[in-house]
């Protein structure tokens, strides 16, 4: 009796189930675990192929979910305040967005008419110079950290490369982890004394820089995270593979031994299923592990404007030029709102801090402030990062919710600034529980202390001291938060929104006054 052959392991996990992302007839987005018989071009609603539950999903159904634990699935989503999404959506507060801009455009042709009535020039020079002051210096410095980032491209290719050794088990993961976090930790570390000791920089300048390492330093950590657990899956899929080509050799001879023939079957089968239960997250879409670490791909998210890296993002089918236009005008429109903000309401006064006191400074900045937050938001998150993902045609434009309407600050921490949550929630929060277990209460805690440490790190390259004015006012969040979660207080939505504004108002100038006080005091 001849003995049964099994196929080879490489073909039988060849076709196994992949991630996909796709559109039901009734026009909703769903990621499911599909096999290539699943995936046909059209799709209906009652697919028997197994959806990827979110941890919100899993924790409400009580479904334990493997593997990688990942936040909110990108879909394509419109930005809130783009001008074709009210008008499709019919919101009925697009005039009165139409009226806001009207009222910038009186704002900033009264401000420069009062100042060349005053000094004989529409705008003042002093931030012009703070910008572009020593600006080939700063230039060469961005194009020197942008260079460095491909370096995790490098050290992921290694890795991939020593794949064997992994396989072998002659590298533990724990080194690969430890490489990951020294080679940031080394490269953070080296951007930061760069620009604490550019004493010759202006605060644009060296906030600037700041601001952009810290963003690099999340889109590395998330770009290494993510392909390093890639490879421990695929590094695990091919012990598999090996173990079942050995079984499949060791069958050949057994001489027809049934009871043999049937505990190699069944263990080749528990390999086959594990394996292909592990390559499931390698293969999204077009794009397979260990194909997208390229310098290419690297690139492309760069430009992306996503702290958080996934093997393939929704795309939309074509770039608007007319829509990148507009970006491009709406950019340059509100630079110069904010530079004639600046220049003309805020300069003026920090000048002045020795003959005001604290309450006066703080009361003459207050507008000032309010109008340069609100265009300092609409400038980043609806012209910038929309603006990258038109040209990348990146389809998740939700870089922001509502957070106007914000009554708590952990409302606020979610809404304000989705890309940067988006990492916390992933790399922090979610990592912290189910990596480290720590309870939600404490994970929170992590997620707050960490970002009010970058925080404070921007303050002190600014003011090159330490005082933790910012980061006592971040965690002072964190107890009012426990507060505004207070039964009552959930009663009266309106009183939690008006101190969350009045918040908003105070804090910023507050923080600017309490520096600059300092660094008037220091010189």
């Amino acid at each position: 009796m001849s003995s049964p052959r099994l196929p080879a392991a490489a073909a039988a996990l060849r076709h196994g189930p992949r991630l996909e992302t796709t559109r039901t007839h009734s026009g909703r987005l769903v990621t499911r675990v599909v096999t290539p018989a699943d995936a046909l071009p059209e799709q209906r609603d009652d697919v028997s192929a197994s959806p990827i539950l979110s941890v919100g999903d899993a924790a409400a159904t009580g479904v334990k979910v493997k593997g990688r634990v990942t936040a909110n699935e990108f879909q394509p989503r419109a930005s809130l305040f783009d001008w074709e999404t009210m008008e499709a959506s019919k919101n009925p507060m697009r005039g009165f967005f139409t009226l806001f801009w009207m009222t910038m455009a009186a704002y900033l042709i009264g401000s420069t008419y009062d100042n060349w009535r005053t000094t004989g020039s529409l705008v003042g020079t002093k931030l012009g110079v703070d910008m572009f002051g020593r600006g080939s210096e700063l230039l060469y410095s961005e194009l020197a950290m942008i260079g460095s980032l491909f370096g995790v491209v490098v050290i992921t290719k290694a890795f991939v490369m020593l794949q064997p050794m992994f396989i072998k088990g002659w590298i533990p993961p724990r080194t690969v982890l430890l490489v990951q976090h020294v080679y940031q930790t080394t490269w953070f570390a080296v951007c930061m004394v760069w620009v604490y000791n550019r004493t010759a920089w202006s605060w644009v300048q060296s906030g600037t820089f700041t601001v952009h390492a810290i963003a690099m330093l999340m889109k590395q950590h998330s770009y290494m995270s993510y392909n390093i657990e890639m490879l421990f899956k695929h590094t695990s899929v091919q012990r598999f593979k090996v173990r079942m080509d050995q079984l499949a050799a060791e069958i050949k001879k057994t001489n027809g031994d049934e009871e043999v023939i049937r505990e190699y079957n069944a263990e080749w089968e528990i390999c086959k299923d594990k394996a292909q239960a592990q390559q499931i997250e390698l293969c999204k879409g077009n794009t397979t592990f260990p194909d997208n670490v390229s310098f290419l791909n690297f690139l492309d998210y760069l430009v992306i404007p996503s702290l958080v890296y996934e093997l393939e993002y929704p795309r939309t089918k074509r770039i608007r030029k007319a829509y990148l236009l507009e970006k491009a005008i709406g950019t340059a429109g509100i630079f110069v709102l904010l530079y004639v903000t600046v220049e003309h309401f805020i300069y003026p006064v920090v000048a002045d801090l020795k003959n005001l006191n604290f309450a006066e400074s703080l009361a003459q900045l207050l507008l000032p402030f309010m109008v340069s937050y609100l265009l300092l938001f609409y400038i980043i998150f609806e012209c910038i990062c929309n603006f990258c993902a038109e040209i990348t045609r990146f389809a998740d434009r939700h870089f922001y919710d509502d957070w106007w309407n914000c009554v708590t600050f952990d409302e606020y921490a979610r809404k304000w600034n989705k890309p940067v949550h988006e990492f916390l929630l992933r790399h922090v929060y979610l990592e912290s529980i189910t990596t480290y277990k720590l309870s939600q209460r404490n994970a929170t805690l992590l997620t707050f202390f960490l970002s009010s440490c970058l925080h404070e790190v921007v303050m002190i390259v600014l003011a090159k001291r330490v005082r933790l004015y910012l980061f006592g006012l971040q965690m002072l969040q964190l107890p009012l938060i426990f507060i505004s979660r207070w039964s009552k207080l959930k009663s009266y939505p309106r009183i939690g929104n008006a101190f969350f504004w009045w918040s908003i108002y105070t804090g910023p100038p507050m923080l600017a006054v309490a520096y600059c006080r300092e660094m008037m005091n220091a010189t």
